[in-house]
Order: structure tokens, then C-alpha cells, then sequence
């Protein structure tokens, strides 16, 4: 990342005659792993007063972020860098609020880095000298894969909750195993992560989920399921996803399915492409309430209880109404041509109506069916009726028939009847593509309207 680092040379050479700029966390860590860094932390022992006064009438922007806490934005052009000056923090434990209650700001490296939550992310960078500073072994750290934290576990995860979330995150992003004691006390606090805020949360496990993405230069290509079962180890599924938890130990039809509920939906989760990752691992979350509700003998209608519960989920973890909703309406729709009966036609109408999520329900199948006995169905019955949808012009939607109200109108019909009519043709020209032709559409609304007049 040239343009980065002639950015860094630049602002430490404005800081050196004042004090030593170092870049500190992901972006040094990842640097040693020879891994791209997305995020640049940078720090010194300079307070925000004195890098403004540094940085005025420089090519460098500096905004606020959180003087409190000591930190701003500094950016020119494409580049973005926190910065914080050195500080050290103290935790109310008992609160219930994860920001320091009390920040004081110090010119010790090393009160620095005890702050930090994991030594592997307290090491830093002399930008300038291009030297390691590493005050508390951090480097030892990444040479030997491992996490393990900067002060006792005990007063990391006691003064912020979500560490047991990031230490879930690290672990799978970067392949790491974690200290033995860290991961018991992780295990034993794993219920103060109720406590922190739902988007907080939920932007960790997204990153978990997509935590094979994060790195590709390590190819670590199961690192989501990793990060899915460190989760579960910790007990974070049932604290966080109990509605998916309460699938363990739920048996499904031998005949069809390898694995239990809960399983087969681990396995969905595992086979899905990221963009899908939820939609898999929720797909099923409605069998156990399907199953008690139909007295143990079935889990008929498990796909719409699935999607009300999923809903419920995702807004509890404050997604997006977009995401949500498309999310909710993959699960709904998953069960579509179970038993591969439903007429083409059928399955024509649900491929067009569903235009905006049927890639998505196609593959779920696909994986759902993966998930159940081990391997992909021949037949794809769905994505066949989509496919030919596609190939052939078939309108997707009002807008994409050859007429409109106007054309109508010209032919005579009433007003009253022109959406009904435009529907008709829709619904028509979907069985039948070679109607949307404007002669041919034309043609159809006369024979209509003659009707509509006898």
C-alpha cells in the first residue's frame, strides 16, 4: 500500500520535531502476517490540541471523532487514519457500560498498550525509523499463531464485553489459536456480551461469518466455520441466537437428512457464499416450533414460522429493513417445489414475482439440499423455470410489457379497467413470452376490451 505509506512518512516527518508518530494494531500486525490492512491506527504521546496545531494549513484534514477518548480522523485525499494519543482507561465493571468511565492521557508507551485488548494488536510501528516497538511480546504472539491478552484476561473482557467477540473474530480471521486461559476466562464472561450493544454485536458476527474473506492471502477458506463453532464453544449461540440453539439435538427423517436440525443448519451456513451466510443459517429456525406445534409428528409450516422468527432476530440485532426483509423472504420462499410436482407455469409466475431474490432461493436450495444428504440435487427445477425466464423476454415487471396506460387509453379502454388489464397481460405474457410484442400486446388488449364491451 504505497500511497499509504508515503502518507504515514508524511505525517510523521510533521510530527517529528514534537514526538514519535507510530501506526499500532491491525495495521502493524497484519504487516507481519504480509496480509493487506484496511484500517490505520496511528498514535503518540502528542494531545488532540497539538496535532491540530501540527497538521494547520497541511495537505491533512483533522476531525473529530471522540476527544474525550482522545481520538480524530486525520485524511488527504483517499487516506484515512485514526489517530489516539496514548492514554490509559479504567472500567466501572459493574455498570454496564463498556466506554472507560475515566481516561487519562500518558506519555508511556507501555500504559498504551496494557489498554489494548490483545498483545498481537499492541504492537507498534516507528513510522519514521521503520522500527518495532513491542512492549508487551506481542511479536512472539504472531510468530506462534496465538491470542492471548495484554493484561489478565480477567480485567480485558471485564472491562469490555465485546473483546470475546473480537478474540472469536481474530481467532478466525487470522487463523490464530487462543491461549489456554484465555480462553477459559473468555468462556467463564462469555455473559457480559449481552450487555453491549446489538449493532455492536451484530457487525462482529458478520465479520465472523465473512471471516474467510477477511484475509485471502492466508487462504484460510473454513474460517468462517471456525469462527461459527469457536462462538458455540463459548456459548455465545445460545446467548445470542437461542432461537437457532434451540434446534441442538432436534432429529430429522434419516431418509432424508444426515444431521440433526441444528446441524444441517451449521453445514448450510458452512456451504453458503457470504452473501447468503444468515439466510442458510436461519433457514430452518422455525422446525422446533413447526414440530411442537404439530404434536412432535411433522414440521410442516416451518418455513413461515422460520421467517416470522427470523425477522424478529435480525431486528433484535438491528439489520437493516432491507437486509431483513430480504433475508426473511429467502427463508419463506426455500420450501418452494419441495417435492418437484409444480407445474412449469407455476414456478414461471414464482421466478418473476420473486425476480429480486430468486438467484438467492435457487442457490439456498441447492445448499439446503447439500446440507440434508451430502449433495447437490441434479435438478434444479426453480432455477430452470428462472433460466428460461430469463433466456426468453419474459417482462419482470408492469414496466417492461411493450404498452402502457397510454396505449390502452388510445385503444378505448376505460380508465377503471386499464390496471386490471395491464395486469392480465402481464400475468399472460409471463406464460407466454411471444406476447410481449407490441403487436402482438396490442392485439391482446383489443381481443380484451371486445370482450369487456360484449
Amino acid at each position: 500500500m504505497p500511497n499509504e505509506i508515503d502518507k504515514l512518512n508524511s505525517l510523521a516527518c510533521l510530527f517529528a520535531p514534537h514526538a514519535t508518530l507510530y501506526a499500532v494494531g491491525g495495521f502493524v500486525r497484519d504487516g507481519l502476517l504480509d496480509c493487506k490492512s484496511y484500517d490505520i491506527d496511528i498514535c503518540s504521546q502528542l494531545r488532540v490540541d497539538d496535532v491540530k496545531s501540527i497538521l494547520l494549513n497541511t495537505e491533512f484534514a483533522v476531525s473529530d471523532k471522540s476527544l474525550r477518548m482522545g481520538t480524530v480522523h486525520i485524511s488527504a485525499d483517499n487516506f484515512v487514519a485514526e489517530y489516539t494519543t496514548f492514554r490509559t482507561d479504567s472500567y466501572d465493571g459493574t455498570s454496564g457500560n463498556h466506554a472507560p468511565d475515566k481516561v487519562v492521557f500518558t506519555d508511556d508507551i507501555l500504559k498504551d498498550a496494557l489498554r489494548r485488548d490483545f498483545k498481537c494488536n499492541a504492537v507498534y510501528l516507528d513510522i519514521l525509523k521503520n522500527q518495532i516497538v513491542d512492549p508487551l511480546g506481542g511479536i512472539d504472539d504472531i510468530n506462534h499463531r496465538t491470542l492471548s491478552t495484554t493484561d489478565s484476561p480477567e480485567a480485558v473482557f471485564k472491562a469490555d464485553g465485546l473483546r470475546i467477540l473480537r478474540l472469536v473474530r481474530f481467532a478466525s480471521e487470522l487463523g490464530f489459536d487462543i491461549e489456554a486461559d484465555t480462553l477459559r476466562v473468555a468462556k467463564a464472561n462469555a455473559w457480559r456480551v449481552k450487555d453491549i450493544a446489538a449493532e455492536r454485536i451484530r457487525d462482529e458476527l458478520c465479520r465472523i461469518f465473512t471471516a474467510d474473506t477477511a484475509h485471502p492471502e492466508l487462504k484460510l477458506k473454513d474460517a468462517h466455520l471456525r469462527g461459527f463453532r469457536l462462538l458455540d464453544e463459548l456459548g455465545l449461540i445460545d446467548l445470542l441466537l437461542p432461537e437457532l440453539a434451540s434446534l441442538k439435538g432436534l432429529e430429522q427423517k434419516k431418509k432424508y437428512h444426515l444431521y440433526d436440525a441444528y446441524e444441517h443448519s451449521v453445514k448450510a451456513y458452512e456451504l453458503s457464499p457470504p452473501r447468503l451466510r444468515w439466510a442458510a443459517l436461519l433457514h430452518d429456525l422455525g422446525k422446533r416450533v413447526a414440530f411442537d406445534s404439530n404434536n412432535g409428528e411433522s414440521m410442516r409450516g416451518h418455513d413461515e414460522i422460520g421467517a416470522e422468527l427470523a425477522g424478529k432476530l435480525l431486528a433484535r440485532l438491528k439489520f437493516s429493513n432491507a437486509d431483513r426483509h430480504r433475508t426473511v423472504k429467502i427463508i419463506r420462499k426455500h420450501m418452494v417445489d419441495l417435492k418437484g410436482d409444480t407445474s412449469f407455469n407455476k414456478l414461471r409466475r414464482f421466478a418473476v414475482v420473486n425476480s429480486d431474490v430468486i438467484d438467492d432461493v435457487c442457490d439456498i436450495k441447492d445448499i439446503d439440499a447439500e446440507a440434508s444428504c451430502g449433495r447437490k440435487p441434479e435438478i434444479n427445477r426453480v432455477r430452470e423455470a428462472w433460466q428460461a425466464v430469463k433466456s426468453d423476454g419474459t417482462p419482470l415487471s408492469l414496466r417492461e410489457l411493450k404498452v402502457n396506460g397510454n396505449d390502452l387509453m388510445e385503444l378505448g379502454v376505460e380508465s377503471r379497467d386499464i390496471g386490471k388489464m395491464l395486469e392480465a397481460l402481464f400475468e399472460d405474457t409471463v406464460l407466454n413470452p411471444d406476447l410481449n410484442d407490441r403487436d402482438k400486446a396490442l392485439e391482446y388488449v383489443r381481443r380484451k376490451r371486445n370482450k369487456l364491451d360484449k
